[in-house]
């Protein structure tokens, strides 16, 4: 009887103390899922506090020149890069075609230019057309300087630009000489260029500006005047929507070579370059950078064994413009040879730009972009 009265309380106790496990388990779990609620409440809290909308009316807002603070009396903005500048200062333009070869690199001068293109050359080897305002470019080396395309030629009379080269296709020559276009070939004027030690041929030959400026000086090639796209001036954006942002840009043609990836600077408002990943530098030492990328996408055709290409620059076209951290999806349009290249949102709103430096790549069908 006696053990019977000891099993018995032996096994209440046992009882009792699952009762308290199981009644602490379940505590456990209702703290746990209150802990979880709270947490994504806060979490939502901190989204909804933090998020900020980035408006594309604001973007594509129509400056007018009364709504520009203007630092100096009859100041309008430059039509190369929409800074700011004296009445009538829109300094001669030349355009440089620029190697993008290993063997080339670091490119000379690069870091200076107000508008450079990335594009497709042939064998999947892109080259740069470099765009500079002369006037401010004091003994500045640009290149290696690579040969004309037919492309090439297209871009520089947008700007009513001088092209600066080194030789060229069939294709480019025939047309430079029937439509008697503004270029400076090395192979003809050998004084305004030179031979780089550092590199070996064909990468080594060098613009000298300083000798370029003299040559433009004594053709009064003095001011430019060419269709201008819009601008606004460039502020630090302190409310950036994390949700919207494209903070890191990547464009893959399939060779690690030619690699580019695009990283976005909260602190300066601006684009960082890389290549081949690495930081890509000039030579010097400056990185590479952008206040506004365009992606323009167009139709090659490859023309010749050499696989030079032709590329489409008339119509229009899918693009993708990044500017303040936020990319859009928009698209180009160009009306005829000479007219300058306009990028529209899809809601049909011409695209302001930042003032200050752009970078365009040319993507084919052979490269990706990835943001």
């Amino acid at each position: 009887m006696i053990k019977f009265i000891k099993k018995k309380i032996g096994e209440s106790k046992f009882e009792i103390k699952e009762k308290i496990k199981q009644k602490s388990s379940r505590l456990f779990y209702i703290f746990s899922i209150f802990l979880f609620i709270l947490f994504l409440v806060l979490l939502t809290i901190f989204i909804l506090k933090e998020k900020k909308i980035v408006d594309n009316s604001d973007i594509s807002k129509d400056y007018t020149e009364s709504e520009i603070n203007l630092s100096c009396e009859n100041c309008q903005r430059r039509l190369i890069d929409g800074f700011l500048s004296e009445e009538g200062n829109n300094p001669f333009i030349v355009a440089v075609v620029i190697d993008n070869h290993p063997d080339a690199r670091p490119a000379f001068g690069l870091s200076q230019a107000e508008i450079v293109y990335d594009i497709p050359a042939e064998g999947g080897i892109n080259r740069y057309l470099a765009l500079f305002n002369i006037e401010d470019k004091y003994d500045l080396q640009v290149g290696p300087v690579r040969s004309a395309r037919p492309y090439f030629l297209d871009i520089a009379q947008e700007y009513r630009s001088m092209l600066i080269h080194c030789g060229g296709s069939p294709e480019a020559l025939a047309r430079i000489s029937k439509d008697k276009i503004l270029t400076l070939n090395e192979f003809y004027n050998e004084s305004y260029f030179e031979r780089s030690k550092k590199y070996s041929a064909p990468h080594n030959v060098i613009a000298n500006f300083n000798d370029i400026k003299r040559y433009l000086k004594d053709r009064n090639y003095v001011s430019s005047d060419f269709s201008s796209w819009h601008f606004k001036d460039k502020e630090i954006i302190n409310d950036l929507d994390l949700f919207s942002a494209s903070l890191d840009i990547k464009i893959k043609n399939g060779q690690k070579q030619y690699e580019v990836d695009w990283e976005y600077s909260f602190n300066e408002n601006i684009y960082l370059r890389s290549l081949a990943g690495k930081k890509q530098l000039d030579n010097s030492g400056e990185q590479i950078k952008a206040d506004n990328l365009i992606f323009q996408f167009v139709k090659t055709e490859i023309l010749d064994s050499a696989l030079r290409l032709k590329i489409n620059l008339s119509g229009g076209g899918k693009a993708i413009v990044c500017l303040d951290g936020i990319c859009k999806d928009s698209y180009w349009e160009k009306d005829k040879n000479d007219g300058r290249t306009r990028y529209f949102y899809d809601n049909k709103e011409e695209i302001v730009f930042n003032a200050g430096q752009t970078w365009v790549h040319f993507i084919d069908e052979n490269t990706e972009v990835d943001y």
